[in-house]
């Protein structure tokens, strides 16, 4: 049941307060400062996203989120020996299996991560959204990010934007599955929230 959603309101000044609250925040040094560091660089998806994408780019990209810290440093920080990588490798599902085979050889286990459902745009008919899912989990892709159509909530058609989101993650099968939201499109911070509740109880 979705009828709550369209009554959402979102408090614009005291997001916008709290933002500024959180800019006063101090920040870690020392240690603590490296170690937050080094778990970011655990959290990021390497990506390449770019019309010119070859194998070689790709395999480059790889050994980059298999080595993502220097090795002197990560001596320096006595984290030599603790297997720090990428969190992933993102690429277009036409690259996928480029990315699969490289990690393979390398002997690395970091998944590889593909954007589908018509990205960037999301301007993509529905089928061809779930074909092009399939096709990167066929590939062998462990994450799909997704995008949603940002038209859906522009105009306020919440079922539609669960529906498409659900099918989705139908589409993924055992792949994780990571929604894009393109906040800077969805014209409020109201748009933002509902469309964020829609794609988690979407799955």
């Amino acid at each position: 049941e979705l009828g709550w959603i369209s009554k959402v309101n979102v408090n614009r000044p005291a997001v916008v307060r709290h933002a500024e609250q959180i800019k006063k925040w101090k920040t870690l040094k020392g240690n603590w400062q490296a170690a937050w560091l080094l778990k970011a660089v655990t959290c990021i998806d390497l990506t390449t996203l770019s019309g010119d994408d070859t194998p070689s780019n790709v395999q480059r990209l790889c050994f980059k989120a298999k080595h993502p810290i220097r090795e002197d440093l990560l001596k320096a920080l006595d984290m030599h020996d603790k297997g720090i990588t990428a969190a992933a490798v993102c690429v277009y599902p036409a690259r996928v299996s480029d990315a699969v085979n490289t990690l393979k050889a390398a002997g690395c286990n970091i998944p590889v991560a593909s954007v589908a459902a018509g990205f960037p745009s999301g301007q993509t008919p529905l089928e061809t959204k779930l074909a092009e899912i399939r096709l990167a989990v066929e590939y062998g892709a462990r994450e799909i990010d997704i995008v949603i159509s940002r038209s859906l909530v522009l105009t306020g058609q919440w079922d539609g934007l669960y529906e498409e989101i659900r099918l989705c993650r139908a589409a993924c099968g055992e792949a994780h599955m990571k929604t894009i939201l393109a906040t800077g499109e969805l014209g409020s911070l109201a748009n933002v929230y509902k469309a964020s509740m829609i794609a988690m109880m979407a799955g």
